[in-house]
């Protein structure tokens, strides 16, 4: 065991002291005695404990002195009280100072040794606790809330602003539905809201307009006088909320946390959970209180002059790159303009982009003296400083490539030789995932300061949505132009009223428009009991054949059926879909294809046939972003097939009652 394991038996009983110390050091323990009360005092200051075992009767000092200063230490012991009289007194002085065990002389050492090893057990796994606490749940948890309070306050000067955005950050940290932040006003001594965060509109002008009597409420002493957050998970039946407001709008659980600022309460923040009952341990309540003071001292560091200089060049340089980047719609130019505005802004001599690709990422752009540093076209994630960028989601910043471990030996050793020593990295995101990594490298190591890594962070996002606004241009254009071929198609497909042309129309836009190499049209036989293949495109060894209307024709039953279209792209597709009966298949090699669409031809309540389309000459991928504009060609096929029918029979009736009334007149001719 440690020094800091150690027991101190504190009794000026020699003999007692010595019966003490012999059966604690054959249990294994390392033992110190103290034969006074002053003696242990000074042992206690000057050195660390795990366990004090103390005698009630000293004759030199009073023991509760002693166990004070214990109290205060960094880690303070257990105390085993040991009295030679068994007293209520002796009693109440063990409770009241909270020891681990109360034991009378003559002492029964086999219940000593049982109270001593339950202690070290309990110290050992708290410190166990303790230690797994910090590392998996508070360097987390708190630095990310904190991070993102101190972004949100750190942007803006006006204090209702910066207090409801810290309302929003608090909801989220701690999963709550709804956030106020309260003022106290010196005036009145009440708590005023000033600020909330995702409150329902039924409740907004209550919570609004109700101020808090602080001093007249159950809280008042804890939040205000003790700065601890206080907390309910019965708000309604908690006689520590009693004011009416907390009854006009029913809510389960409620956390009132302190606003301190320069070591002063001037407000405090309520969260809400409707339904939900919230609990929080005393550890949970210490990092609260953490997460407050540091939500005081942004806050104050908000009104501060210089942080508003900052912040003022900060927009305007990102109000800069945004007026660029909104005239430029080309992806490739809006990269270019980011990596040549990210070297200016931070005075880098080389900076880049690499973009999510599948599992990759990819250069997507680079300033000309980059392209030593960024050579190789893939990585991946996770791979090299870039990879760990979008793995972690967090910048990554090395003020001296040579010494980091975790950059690419290969990589390293050719940044290196071209001078290049400092590197950051910051994550591009948009809608919460990482979509790729702005890298800026220096010559000569280089300790960037927080305000540029928060300018190129603030950089990245422009650029995330700037990268998005251009994929989105460029998807919209692509769609237009698709939905005007679709619409060229359609017309072509009413050029001719006779079903052949129609057919020939309609196969040649979706190979064409759409994409397919081979398409095949099936109409439902007059009775209704088959598919007949009327047309094919793409294949001259198209045979004539039919398929029964039952599930032995597995696809295209199922989108007969369905009147939805069955995309089969994958093989998690293929092994979900009803597949063809395989004597089919075993007749017909033409049917015989992994990754299809079959759509249906619908008009009005009536499915009259399916087009199954596939790409199995190339054996190009199909794209799911195909199979819409798929559909709407083979429902504007299937209108086409319908007029031309009734346009067909239209003109059978019209020639037959041209007939009729030919034979009509010559009848009354003759006679």
């Amino acid at each position: 065991m440690g020094e800091q394991d150690a027991i101190l038996v504190v009794d000026a009983d020699p003999e007692a002291a010595l019966h003490l110390s012999d059966f604690l050091e054959r249990e294994g323990y390392s033992v110190a005695v103290a034969a006074t009360g002053g003696e242990g005092l000074r042992r206690i200051r000057r050195e660390r404990f795990a366990l004090v075992l103390i005698d009630l009767e000293l004759p030199d000092i009073d023991p509760s002195t002693i166990l004070t200063e214990a109290a205060r230490a960094e880690v303070p012991p257990e105390v085993i009280v040991v009295t030679g009289r068994a007293t209520l007194d002796s009693a109440i002085r063990a409770v009241e100072s909270r020891s681990a065990g109360y034991v009378v002389k003559p002492v029964d050492l086999s219940r000593l040794g049982a109270i001593v090893a339950r202690v070290f057990e309990r110290r050992r796994l708290a410190q166990d606790n303790a230690r797994l606490n910090a590392e998996l749940t508070e360097r987390l948890a708190e630095s990310e809330a904190l991070a993102a309070i101190s972004a949100t306050v750190s942007s803006t000067l006006d204090v209702r602003e910066a207090l409801r955005r810290i309302c929003r950050e608090l909801a989220r940290l701690l999963g709550s539905d709804t956030s106020a932040a309260y003022l106290h006003e010196l005036a009145t001594g009440q708590l005023v809201p000033v600020a909330a965060y995702h409150v329902p509109k039924e409740y907004l002008a209550t919570l609004s307009s109700t101020p808090l009597p602080l001093k007249e409420q159950g809280f008042f002493l804890p939040l205000w006088a003790e700065r601890r957050p206080v907390f309910t998970d019965d708000v309604a039946r908690d006689a520590r909320f009693t004011h009416a407001m907390f009854r006009s709008f029913p809510h389960q659980s409620g956390l009132l946390l302190p606003l301190i600022v320069d070591d002063e309460v001037i407000g405090g923040f309520y969260l809400v959970w409707w339904t939900t009952r919230r609990r929080f341990s005393e550890r949970d309540l210490q990092g609260l209180e953490r997460v407050s003071e540091q939500v005081g001292f942004f806050l104050r560091n908000a009104r501060l002059y210089e942080q508003a200089e900052r912040n003022q060049r900060r927009l305007e340089v990102l109000n800069d790159v945004s007026r660029h980047l909104a005239a430029v719609h080309d992806p490739q130019e809006v990269l270019t303009i980011i990596v040549n505005e990210a070297a200016r802004l931070v005075g880098a001599e080389a900076a880049g982009i690499r973009l999510l690709d599948g599992d990759d990422l990819v250069v997507g752009a680079r300033t000309e003296s980059a392209a030593t540093v960024m050579a190789r076209p893939r990585l991946k994630v996770g791979e090299s400083l870039t990879g760990l960028v979008v793995a972690g989601g967090e910048p990554v910043v090395v003020e001296d490539l040579a010494a980091d471990t975790r950059y690419d030996p290969a990589h390293k050793q050719g940044a290196l030789a071209q001078g290049y020593r400092g590197f950051i990295g910051v994550p591009l995101n948009a809608h919460g995932h990482t979509v790729g990594t702005l890298n800026v490298f220096t010559r000569g190591a280089r300790r960037f300061l927080p305000d540029e890594i928060a300018l190129l962070s603030a950089l990245a996002d422009q650029a995330s949505l700037a990268i998005e606004k251009a994929q989105l241009l460029r998807g919209t254009e692509e769609g237009r132009a698709l939905l005007e071929r679709i619409s060229h198609a359609a017309i072509t497909m009413q050029s001719s009223w006779e079903r052949e042309d129609r057919l020939a129309a309609f196969v040649r836009a979706a190979r064409e428009v759409v994409g397919f190499d081979r398409v095949t049209v099936f109409l439902l036989t007059g009775d209704g009991s088959e598919l007949e293949l009327v047309t094919a495109g793409g294949d001259r060894d198209a045979p004539d054949l039919r398929l029964p209307v039952t599930p032995d024709a597995g696809p295209y039953h199922e989108a007969l059926k369905s009147r939805r279209p069955v995309a089969v792209l994958s093989d998690e597709d293929l092994a979900r879909v009803q597949p063809l009966d395989r004597t089919h298949l075993l007749d017909h090699a033409y049917l015989r294809s992994r990754r299809f669409v079959v759509a249906p031809l619908v008009v009005g309540q009536r499915v009259i046939g399916v087009v199954s389309a596939d790409n199995k000459p190339s054996r190009r991928p199909i794209s799911r972003e195909s199979v819409e504009p798929f559909g709407s060609l083979c429902q504007n096929l299937a209108m086409a097939l319908e007029e031309s029918r009734l346009y067909t029979e239209a003109r059978a009736r019209e020639q037959a009652a041209t007939r009729l009334y030919a034979v009509t007149r010559q009848l009354a001719t003759s006679l």
